[in-house]
Formats: C-alpha cells, sequence, structure tokens
C-alpha cells in the first residue's frame, strides 16, 4: 500500500529515523555528532526556517506592486507584518537558540546564527543583527556560510542606512569565489541596494547577472520585468522589449503578465502603418479577453498614451475618459487619467476651467507618494485661483450692468431667464423619463430572454464561481457599483457605513428640495412668479456703496488675474489684455505703478513708443518706486543686493557690540550703515536695533516712541510682530508696576515668620524640594519645629512654604545659614530658584497679589539678611 507523505513531516520523520539508526549499539561510535546534526537540522533549524519564509512569503505578498514605477527588488520591511507576527520571530529565534546552544558541535550552527541574524534585521534591530553575521563570518569553518553570512549583511546594512558599509561587503564578495546560490544572493541583494541608492545602471548590472543563475519561476519573471522597465526608462526599447518577453516565459503571475504584455505593446518598434494597427488590435483583444475585467482602466489609459505618442490628441482623449470610467477600486490608476486629461485641456487647448476640473479630481484622489503630485497640487491651487478671479469679474460686472437697467428692461430679463430656466428643467425631466423607459424596455428584454435566473456557484464555462477570475472580478465591479466600497464584516448590508451616510444626505436633500416643490405647489402661478421676481430684484446692488465694494472686488482681481496668466499660466498676450484692461476702468488703481511696469517690460522689444509712453509716466508719477528706479537703472536690483549684503555685515558687527554692551560704537555703526546705504533689505533690522539699544541708553518713553515709530514706517517687516510684543511688554510692565503701587506690606515684625522658595514648576522638584528644605530646618534649627509644604504659585511657577519661626531673628538667622555654603538648594544649581523670610500678616497680601517682585523691595529694605 502507498501512503503520501507530505514533504515536510517526510524530511521530519526521516531525520527522527536517521537519529535512531545512529543511537543504535554497532553506531555508538559516532552518536554524538550524527545525534547534534540531525537534531539541530530537524528540530530546531529546520522549523525556525519555516516560521522564518512564512513571514518573508507573508511581507512579498502583503506588497502591493505599484507597476507605473519600477517594481522593487525586494518588498519594503512591512513593520505592521512584523508586529502581527512578534510571537512568530520570537520563536525563529528562540528555535535557532536551541540549535545552537544545546548543539555546539553540529554543522548547522552557522546556519542557525544566520536566521536569528535575518529575524533581528526583520525586528529592525539592525547593531544586534550586523553583530550576528560579522561573528558567522569570523567563526564560521566553511568559506560560503562566511559568505553566505555576508550577504545577508548587504541587506541588513542597506535597510539600516549603513550605505558606506554594504558598499564595502558588495566590494568584497565581488573579489571572492562565490557559489552559485550565494552569487545569486548577493546580486539580488546588490540589485535591492542600488536601487535604494537610486544607481539604475547598476540595479541593470546586478539584476542581469543574477537572471542568469536563477531557475525558471515567478520571481525570475519579476526580476526580467524589472529589467524591461529600466531599459524602457533608458530609451532602450528593443532589450525592454525582450525582457519583457522573458517575463511570459518564466510562469508569472496573471497580473506580472498582464503588464508585460501591456508595455510590450509601448516598446513595440514601429515602422509602417501596419504596425500600428496591430498594435491598435492588440489592445483591442486585451479588452475582449474577460480575465482583464480589473484591468480595463490600465488598458484603455495605456491606449490613450499609444494615441499620444502617435500624436493623435483627439483620439486619446476618449481613451483617457474610458480609463476614468472604468477604474472602480483603482484611486491611483484614476487620478493619473485625470491628471493627463488636465495637462491637455491646460497645455494643449487653453481651456483652463475644464483643466481645472480635472485637475480638481487628480488632486483629490492622487496618493502624495506620487512623483507628480507637487506639480498636481500647484496646478490646482493656480487654476482654482485662477477660476475664482474670472468668476468675480464676471459676477460683478453682470450685477452692476443690471444696476444701471431701468424696471422695465430688469423685468424683460427675468422673463427672458425665467423662461430659460423652465426650458431647461422640462427638457431635463424629459431626458430622465426616456432613460427610465429605456432601462425598462432593457430589463423587459433581458427577462424575456433568460428567463427565471437559478442562482449557483458555477461561472461561465462550468467552473466554480471564486476560480474563475473573470467572473470573480466582474462580480467585483458588480458588487462596488451596487453596494459601494465596503469592508467585509457582519451585517454589511444593513450597517450604516459611510456609503449609507451618503446616500442619506443625498436622500435628506431630496426630502427638503420636495417639501419645497410641495411648499411652491400650494401657490399660484402669480404668486410664485412674484416671489421670484422680487428675489432677483433684491440681488441686484442699487445701493451706491454695494456696487462700490462689487467694483473694488473687480479691480483686486483683475490684478490677481493679469498675474496669474503672466506668472503662472506664461499667457503673456492674455496677461497684457488684462493689464490693459485694469488700467482703463480703474485709472487710479493703487496697482498702477507695477502694472506700467510690466507693459514696458513686454513692449520693449516689440514696440519701443509704446514702451516709452508706460516708461515716461511710471518716472513722472511714481519716481520713488522700485519699478520707476528699474527703469532708470536696470542693475538697480542686483546693486540693491549687493548694497544688502554689506549693510548684513554692518548689522552683525553692531549686533555684536549691542550684545557685549558696547551701546555707543554700536550706534556709530548702525547710522553709518543707514546713511551709506539708504535702500537696503536691512533698513528695517537696523532701525529696530537702535530702538533696543534706545530702550537701555534712553529710558522707556523714549523707548516706547520708537518702537511706535518703527510700527508705523515698517508695517510690513518681519519683524513687525516681534516689535509689537515689545510694547506689549512695556504697557505690561506698566500695569504691574500700578499694582505694585497699590500693594501696601505692613511693617509689623513681631510675630511668625515663614520661609519661602519659589521655583519654575517641575513635576520632580515639587516631591524632592519641601523634603531636602524640611531636613535643613531639622539639622540646624532643630527647636523650631519647622514643616515644609508644595504650593501652587501661578500658572508657571510653584513654591515651597516652610513654618514656622517664632519672630524675625530666628528667621534672618534660618535665611543666612540657609543661603550658605551650606545650602540645599547647591544640589540643583542649574534650576533658578528665589527665596525670603515674610512675616505670617504679609505672607497672605503677597499670596493673593501673586507680584513676587513687589515683596522685594520691601523685604530687602526691612530684614538684615546680608551672609
Amino acid at each position: 500500500m502507498n501512503i503520501k507523505i507530505n514533504k515536510k513531516y517526510r524530511n521530519l520523520i526521516w531525520g527522527f529515523l536517521l537519529v535512531l539508526a545512529a543511537c543504535s549499539p554497532e553506531n555508538s561510535g559516532i552518536v554524538g555528532y550524527s545525534y547534534h546534526n540531525i537534531t539541530a537540522k530537524y528540530n530546531a533549524y529546520f522549523i525556525a526556517n519555516e516560521k522564518l519564509q512564512e513571514v518573508l512569503l507573508e511581507i512579498e505578498e502583503a506588497h502591493k506592486n505599484n507597476f507605473n514605477r519600477v517594481l522593487k527588488v525586494k518588498a519594503p520591511i512591512d513593520t505592521n507584518i512584523v508586529n502581527s507576527n512578534k510571537e512568530k520571530i520570537e520563536d525563529v529565534i528562540k528555535k535557532a537558540s536551541i540549535g545552537i546552544q544545546r548543539h555546539k558541535v553540529s554543522k548547522w550552527v552557522d546556519d542557525c546564527y544566520i536566521l536569528v541574524g535575518i529575524a533581528r534585521m526583520l525586528k529592525q534591530e539592525y547593531e544586534e543583527s550586523v553583530e550576528t553575521f560579522k561573528y558567522v563570518n569570523v567563526n564560521s569553518k566553511d568559506e560560503q556560510t562566511r559568505y553566505l553570512a555576508l550577504t545577508h549583511l548587504v541587506r541588513t546594512f542597506t535597510e539600516y542606512g549603513e550605505i558606506n558599509n554594504a558598499l564595502a561587503v558588495i566590494d568584497y564578495l565581488n573579489r571572492q569565489k562565490l557559489s552559485k546560490s550565494n552569487k545569486c544572493a548577493l546580486y539580488l541583494n546588490a540589485a535591492h541596494y542600488y536601487q535604494i541608492t537610486n544607481n539604475p545602471n547598476n540595479v541593470i548590472k546586478y539584476l542581469s547577472a543574477a537572471i542568469r543563475l536563477m531557475p525558471k519561476g515567478p520571481e525570475k519573471a519579476k526580476m526580467h520585468f524589472i529589467l524591461g522597465q529600466l531599459y524602457q526608462k533608458s530609451k532602450l526599447d528593443a532589450v525592454a522589449f525582450d525582457n519583457y518577453s522573458e517575463v511570459l516565459n518564466n510562469r508569472p503571475p496573471y497580473e506580472l503578465s498582464f503588464y508585460a504584455r501591456l508595455n510590450m505593446a509601448q516598446v513595440t518598434e514601429l515602422s509602417k502603418g501596419e504596425d500600428i494597427k496591430k498594435i491598435r488590435k492588440y489592445f483591442e483583444q486585451l479588452l475582449k479577453d474577460g480575465k482583464n475585467l480589473e484591468f480595463r482602466d490600465k488598458i484603455y489609459y495605456e491606449m490613450a498614451e499609444f494615441e499620444l505618442k502617435q500624436g493623435n490628441i483627439e483620439e486619446a482623449i476618449p481613451f483617457y475618459k474610458s480609463s476614468v470610467r472604468e477604474s472602480i477600486d483603482n484611486p491611483r490608476q484614476k487620478s493619473f487619467s485625470y491628471h493627463k486629461l488636465g495637462l491637455l485641456y491646460f497645455d494643449e487647448f487653453k481651456k483652463y476651467p475644464l483643466a481645472k476640473a480635472y485637475y480638481d479630481s487628480a488632486y483629490k484622489i492622487m496618493p502624495e507618494d506620487e512623483s507628480v503630485y507637487p506639480q498636481v497640487a500647484t496646478r490646482h491651487e493656480v487654476l482654482s485661483d485662477f477660476i475664482t478671479q474670472i468668476n468675480t469679474i464676471n459676477d460683478n460686472d453682470s450685477l452692476l450692468s443690471l444696476a444701471k437697467m431701468d424696471s422695465a428692461s430688469l423685468n424683460e430679463i427675468f422673463i427672458t431667464l425665467r423662461n430659460e430656466r423652465i426650458s431647461k428643467e422640462k427638457e431635463e425631466e424629459k431626458k430622465q423619463q426616456r432613460a427610465k423607459r429605456n432601462q425598462t424596455a432593457n430589463n423587459n428584454i433581458s427577462g424575456f430572454q433568460e428567463g427565471p435566473t437559478l442562482q449557483t456557484n458555477t461561472a461561465p464555462g462550468g467552473k466554480f464561481y471564486f476560480y474563475d477570475p473573470a467572473t470573480l472580478a466582474q462580480g467585483r465591479n458588480t458588487f462596488k457599483r451596487t453596494w459601494g466600497d465596503r469592508s467585509l464584516q457582519d451585517n454589511w448590508r444593513t450597517k450604516r457605513t459611510q456609503v449609507y451616510e451618503e446616500e442619506s444626505a443625498e436622500q435628506e436633500d431630496e426630502g427638503l428640495a420636495e417639501t419645497e416643490q410641495n411648499e411652491k405647489g400650494e401657490k399660484s402661478e402669480e404668486e410664485l412668479i412674484a416671489q421670484e421676481r422680487k428675489d432677483f430684484f433684491n440681488s441686484i446692488p442699487f445701493e451706491q456703496e454695494e456696487q462700490q465694494r462689487l467694483k473694488q472686488e473687480m479691480e483686486v482681481a483683475y490684478y490677481k488675474l493679469g498675474n496669474i496668466y503672466n506668472f503662472e499660466l506664461q499667457e503673456k498676450k492674455d496677461a497684457i489684455d488684462t493689464y490693459e484692461t485694469l488700467l482703463v476702468r480703474y485709472p487710479e488703481t493703487e496697482y498702477r505703478a507695477e502694472i506700467l511696469y510690466l507693459l514696458y517690460i513686454y513692449y520693449e522689444d516689440k514696440e519701443e513708443e509704446k514702451a516709452k509712453t508706460f516708461a515716461d509716466e511710471l518716472l513722472e508719477k511714481f519716481p520713488q518706486t522700485i519699478f520707476a528706479k528699474l527703469i532708470e537703472n536696470p542693475n538697480y536690483q542686483e546693486e540693491s543686493n549687493l548694497a544688502s549684503a554689506k549693510v548684513k555685515l554692518i548689522y552683525e558687527k553692531a549686533y555684536r557690540l549691542y550684545q557685549n554692551e558696547n551701546y555707543k560704537e554700536a550706534t556709530i555703526e548702525i547710522n553709518e550703515g543707514l546713511n551709506n546705504y539708504p535702500e537696503n533689505d536691512y533698513e528695517d533690522n537696523l532701525k529696530l536695533l537702535v530702538t533696543l539699544i534706545s530702550g537701555i541708553t534712553d529710558g522707556k518713553n523714549t523707548y516706547r516712541f520708537k518702537l511706535q515709530n518703527f510700527m508705523e514706517n515698517y508695517p510690513e517687516s518681519e519683524l513687525y510682530d516681534f516689535a509689537k510684543s515689545l510694547l506689549a511688554a512695556i504697557d505690561n510692565l506698566d500695569k504691574k508696576q500700578q499694582q505694585k503701587d497699590q500693594i501696601k506690606y505692613i511693617p509689623f515684625f513681631d510675630q511668625t515668620h515663614y520661609f519661602v522658595v519659589i521655583y519654575e514648576k517641575n513635576k520632580a522638584l515639587s516631591g524632592v524640594l519641601p523634603e531636602e528644605i524640611e531636613a535643613f530646618g531639622e539639622k540646624f534649627f532643630p527647636d523650631q519645629e519647622l514643616n515644609a509644604g508644595n504650593l501652587v504659585f501661578n500658572e508657571e511657577y510653584s513654591m515651597v512654604l516652610l513654618s514656622e519661626f517664632d519672630g524675625k531673628n530666628i528667621a534672618e538667622a534660618f535665611y543666612k545659614k540657609f543661603n550658605s555654603d551650606l545650602s540645599p538648594l547647591k544640589n540643583f544649581s542649574s534650576l533658578n530658584f528665589s527665596n525670603f523670610i515674610i512675616s505670617k500678616d504679609n505672607f497672605q497680601i503677597f499670596y493673593q497679589a501673586k507680584l513676587p517682585d513687589s515683596y522685594m523691595e520691601f523685604f530687602n529694605l526691612n530684614y538684615q539678611v546680608t551672609p
């Protein structure tokens, strides 16, 4: 009878039999060595390796390939998977350690160490992993085992970011005679290293060497695919085609084979019209293949790219749109199609509102790790601003035009607009009714042709439903269209997930609309028209103040729109038209000087007379502006930058003098800088620095005046807020002084006294400090029965209260002792403390006032506390 035994367990049984054979009397001379070899291999190494391979396989399978980029040679180590397999990895280390500790004479000890090193790397214990592989390299007696450990060391150094060390090990191993398996491992880890360090030429070099040593299979197919991608990026289409072809010869997973076929179409050399037809036909075949249902979005995208490559923009656009429609659970791919449509409408057709719509969609769903994401985000922002300005101009202009009309004309416009709206609503209603009738007819025909449908688990062709990828993909897409993208969970039909919440919101909106419709239905036609007419007239800005606001908005919008055309969209002609419109409609605009300069620049090499007109007006009306100075001296900006560089050195020197309290010399430096270089980028810095000096040398009132003057003269300065905070600090100081003046401490000292220490809030100190101070009191003043406690003083400070002393004299004696060389605060010298003694009555006043400075003047005048 033949019994089939799983290979995994057959090895264990075989190992057990070998142990028995080794333990027989006739083999007693070799029992020790054989026993340790067999037991180390099957009881330790084999089990540990099986578990480690399970974790590595899970990491590989969990990694989702992004076929729009070059695939990863090694799947990134997913910390989530490592954490979820923490016990398994620990067990790998434990089992391998058993082989090391209990079977020291075994030849499997080095292999167990290597498993420990890999497990440590997965756990990101890189230093321990490095030490483990180095240990094997130094202590193993087998040359190839040492080399194997070093190949794993390359991967560990790469993951650890020790790039130079990884390269050193690669160079060393390249000079050694490695076995075929070690060579393959080295080449793959070296390719991974060069991919991480962004060196595609060396990735190609090592992958090409590795695939010559690899057996046929999915892993080799993946490496050929990566080579194909790298050659394709290098414009070596023929070599890329060969590598994509090799993918198909190595039993690839279906997804990999699909993308290999797709990329083959991209790199096929086209010499005639027949070749182009052949590629188009190939794409159509891919679309028809039922196994490609979930890849239809990618196929359409590549069809669009192919047509774009041939210069057929009009043919490419429908394919991009089809890619968007077919994309159900691939937001990354959908974002690429949106982006390409946005690019075409932006760059080729200059249809910016339409481009904005596509950029908005791309921006919302494109993953931020895509290399083009920053450009998409920038264009999205620019186009949003562009449309805002366009809408502001058009809407405000329309409203202002309406405001100029008489009531009869407005009434005619109202009726025209109302009739157009009603006509559109009726047409839309008819369209919906036609669609509903067509849907009903299709359902009836379908039902008539197919008859009753029995639910089975069988796919077309007689396969079990879940074994057929095409049917499975179709079912998945149908589910998502019906139920939305929801996770697998109990009661998934009835769970109030986000999909239902959105549907509920839509239904609520529909309900409100229906209620509004019902309310309308209750009114007569004349009442509805009267209400709509009233709303129409109320929206028109008849008031002068409102019209002025709309005009100001338009002025700013014209300025911003011109700048968007000029600097963001690079549409110079549109920019000039916008600028000139702005000057005509708003001749007194605050932007006139800048616009005149921009018009001068544009016309300078096109129409000299026109350019001169703008320059003359600018020099005559705005001579002090930077724009006028740039016309007089085209090198003005460069010279100004040079002056700023010199003033920066002056400022740095003056600031050092200020820090060293050499205020007179600092002021001289500042004045020389301001006089010799009247226009520079550091003028505000110099002005504020001289203001700070005056605060020290000239008193508070002068300081306040100069700060106010600085804020008036430099409202756009980066230092404005700092100056504002300084001014606020002066005001706050004045308020505190007023509060201090109102506090009156009592000069009656024949009473109980307290000792107080104030310090910045610190949880560690609050537990230690009272004990230290109380211990100090017990040691030097045992007769006083002193107790220390911690109190909150305010949001920033805490205080220790030591009570109580019999009178002023004993309290003064304690204060002097506490502040001598014996002070317990010597252990906390890095921290800031203040301490004093205070009478019981004055403590009540002090604690309510919460102003330490208010008491210190009274304290220094009334207590003999000099040590």
